[in-house]
Order: C-alpha cells, then sequence, then structure tokens
C-alpha cells in the first residue's frame, strides 16, 4: 500500500512556489546582462548603469538621439539544494512508503539529516518586462530617460528551527509541528523613473555630466510559511495534494508605494570614461503581507518581517574605448552590499568587452565578459551578448551543465534577456 508523495512534495513545493513569477534596477536589464554593469552608450538601458549617461551615447555627433525599447528579463538561481531529490527518493521515502512503525526512529533520524544538509536550501527567480524611452537634443542640454519596468520575483525555501519529532498514532508515521517549514517570498513590483543627465563643464580635455533619476515604485510584497509537518501529513495514505494550493494566495493582497532616487556622475574623456553611481538613495521601505497560518506565524516568527527594505548602492565604473566607439573595455564595482527583489545579498564586479559597428545594421554587435557576487552566493557569470539590427539576445550563466542543474540540482545562477531597440 503506497504510503506518501512527500518526497516528491518536498522540492515540488519549493519550484511551484516560484511558477507564480510570470512577468530590473535591483538586477542587471535587457543588454546590461551582456555589457556589464558599467553599461554602454550604443543601449538604450546605459541609463540605468548611471543617470549620468542620459548625457553621453552614440549620436552625441549629431546633435539629438530618440530611443525606444522593450525586453524581457529573467534570471533563476538555486543554491544549497545539490543531491536533495536523491536525499529524499532513497532515504525518506521508502520510510514512508512502508509506513512500519518500528522504523519511526529512522524517519527521525533520516529527516533530520536531510533539514540539516539543506536548511537555507533555496530556488529564486525575477522575471520582468521594461521598456526605455530615451530623448536627447541640443535644445535640451542633455538627455531625458522614462523607464517602465514590471518585475515579479519569488523565493522557495526549507527552513530548520530544530530537530523533528517523528509520530504515529496508531495508523500513520507523521511529523511533529512547528520545528521546520517552508518559506515563499513573491513580490510584484511596478516601477516608473524619469531620468535627466547633462553636462555640467567642457574642455578640450573632456567633459564633467550629472544625471539623476526619481522613481516611482508600488510593491506588492508577500511571505508565507507552510509547516512541514502539514505537506507530510497532507501527503499520506495515497492522498496527493497539490503543493501549489497551499500558496495559491501568494500573488494577492495590499500593495505599498514608495518614491527613491539615484544619482550619478561622469567624467568623459577622448577615449575613456569614469563614473560613479548612486541606487536607491533612500532606502525605500515597503510593507509586507503575512499569508502563514496563526501556529506557523508563532512557530516561525524569526523567519517573518514585517517590512522589506531596498538598500542603497554605490558603484564605481569605468569604460575605454576607440576614438569611434565602436571598441570598448568596461568594468565596474559595487562599494557596498545591497539586496534585490529576493532580498538577496548582491555586491557586483563586472568586466566585458564589446564591438559595434555603428554603420551596419547586418553586422551583429557582440558583447561579453564575466560579472562575479562578492557576497551571498559568491557566484561568478560568464557574460555574452548579440545586437542584430534591432533585436537584442543576452545571457549570462554559471554553468553549461543543465542536466547536473536538474537531476542533481547542482548550485547555478542564469540570466537571460531578448528584446529589441529602435533609434530614431
Amino acid at each position: 500500500m503506497k504510503k506518501t508523495k512527500l518526497a516528491s512534495a518536498i522540492l515540488a513545493f519549493s519550484v511551484s512556489s516560484l511558477t507564480h513569477a510570470a512577468p530590473s534596477s535591483y538586477s542587471p536589464i535587457g543588454t546590461n546582462i551582456g555589457y556589464g554593469d558599467s553599461s554602454n552608450p550604443n543601449s538604450l538601458y546605459n541609463s540605468l548603469a548611471n543617470p549620468a549617461n542620459n548625457a553621453m551615447n552614440v549620436a552625441d555627433t549629431e546633435g539629438y538621439r530618440v530611443g525606444l525599447g522593450a525586453t524581457v528579463q529573467t534570471q533563476l538561481k538555486i543554491e544549497g539544494l545539490e543531491g536533495s531529490k536523491d536525499f529524499l527518493d532513497n532515504r525518506i521515502k521508502p520510510i514512508l512508503d512502508r509506513n512500519n512503525p518500528l522504523e519511526i526512529n529512522d524517519l527521525q533520524t533520516e529527516t533530520n539529516n536531510f533539514l540539516t544538509a539543506y536548511n537555507q536550501g533555496n530556488f529564486s527567480t525575477i522575471t520582468g518586462v521594461t521598456i526605455p524611452l530615451i530623448i536627447k537634443h541640443e535644445a535640451m542640454g542633455g538627455g531625458i530617460s522614462f523607464d517602465y519596468t514590471q518585475q515579479v520575483a519569488g523565493k522557495g525555501k526549507l527552513i530548520k528551527n530544530n530537530d523533528i519529532t517523528a509520530t504515529y498514532d496508531g495508523s500513520n508515521l507523521g511529523i511533529k509541528s512547528g520545528d521546520a517549514a517552508f518559506g515563499v517570498d513573491y513580490k510584484q513590483l511596478n516601477e516608473f523613473a524619469l531620468g535627466y543627465g547633462f553636462d555640467i563643464s567642457k574642455s578640450d580635455a573632456g567633459s564633467l555630466s550629472l544625471g539623476i533619476t526619481a522613481r516611482y515604485l508600488n510593491l506588492l510584497s508577500n511571505t508565507k510559511i507552510v509547516d512541514f509537518s502539514q505537506v507530510a501529513n497532507d501527503n499520506l495514505n495515497n492522498n496527493s495534494k497539490d503543493t501549489a494550493d497551499y500558496i495559491n494566495d501568494i500573488d494577492s493582497g495590499k500593495s505599498d508605494s514608495n518614491y527613491t532616487a539615484d544619482i550619478g556622475i561622469n567624467w568623459t574623456g577622448k577615449t575613456y570614461m569614469l563614473g560613479l553611481a548612486g541606487m536607491n538613495l533612500t532606502s525605500p521601505k515597503f510593507d509586507v503581507n503575512n499569508k502563514s497560518d496563526a501556529a506557523a506565524t508563532t512557530d516561525f516568527a524569526n523567519q517573518i518581517n514585517s517590512k522589506f527594505e531596498l538598500k542603497s548602492q554605490y558603484r564605481v565604473m569605468a569604460q575605454w574605448f576607440s576614438r569611434d566607439r565602436s571598441w570598448t573595455l568596461a568594468g565596474s564595482y559595487d562599494l557596498n552590499k545591497a539586496n534585490d527583489l529576493n532580498n538577496e545579498d548582491i555586491q557586483w564586479w563586472t568586466v566585458g568587452a564589446s564591438y559595434a559597428t555603428n554603420s551596419a545594421w547586418y553586422i551583429p554587435d557582440v558583447r561579453f565578459g564575466l560579472r562575479g557576487n562578492l557576497v551571498g552566493s559568491k557566484y561568478t557569470y560568464a557574460n555574452a551578448g548579440l545586437t542584430l539590427g534591432f533585436l537584442t539576445l543576452d545571457v549570462s550563466t554559471t554553468t553549461l551543465d543543465f542536466q547536473a542543474v536538474s537531476d542533481k540540482q547542482k548550485n547555478a545562477g542564469v540570466m537571460a534577456s531578448a528584446g529589441v531597440e529602435f533609434d530614431f
């Protein structure tokens, strides 16, 4: 007699918690995935890296530029779950299938070993769409950028507060509540940004430019804790509760709004640029809706936050480019630790090289490089990107062994973007 589907349910819970994440100034956006966080004047997403970049673009020699784009980007990260499926299938599931009270101690030991090994293991994703519009003309004294971004972020993780206690009620094995759980965080952000960049001074040696971006953010932020025992007990005795049923309300609730600003400054010489940018200067805070039941709220209070804060971050960047700006070498370095929409710690460094023709649409622009996170996961990614005409495609990954990610839950991170950019 089959007694449980717990083994698959445990992993499926984390994965299904993210399937709600359908459609980032908190993550790399568009062609900045390939260029790196210093970006490039050829990209319409240049001002997202530094508001002062509004004063500099590929059309400077013509005196004006109007550009419109749209991109869809996504990123996925898995951390601390390698081998978890085999552990469940081979060491826990057979005990639960047999449902033998003589194996209660084995169930308790193996489950605690599993929770200890994979405590805080998680899947996370951020997916969104961004629409940039830039307008620059000599009469404006600089450039204006309008950006709309919608992002949805999701994260599912395992939580162990204490060793669990296995139980037997005379019919079924079970797990005592209050010691382990699954945590799910969900965020949906709508953002409107208006930026302006202009030259403060110009000379034969170069130009000093300043940029400011004001941003309005509307954020729906939800969190939910589901006790490990609830999932286990709901999947005993041939019962199979859809794991999505636990979180069917995760994407609903009251949103909160706030304002923040970015600022940047650049010195641009004939073949180089040095810049400094500050983002989320006001460290905006947002209310978090707690979707957990009363028992989980009490038992796992240390895992539930009533506020979510986007921490301010400061970045230095540099570029060397050929006189016609076709060839570019670029790098950036975040000066402090901040966080993304999944509240993951981030502090990026990037290096990259790119070539842009600026002449014939049928000759592709190419870009490649590396990016690394100095905190949190500490993953290092390889980046590559291509622009052909108005079409753009960028990808960044920590691995090419995607089979191992699927089969063994290998630690990995992937970012990708596809979009269009039009210059008029």
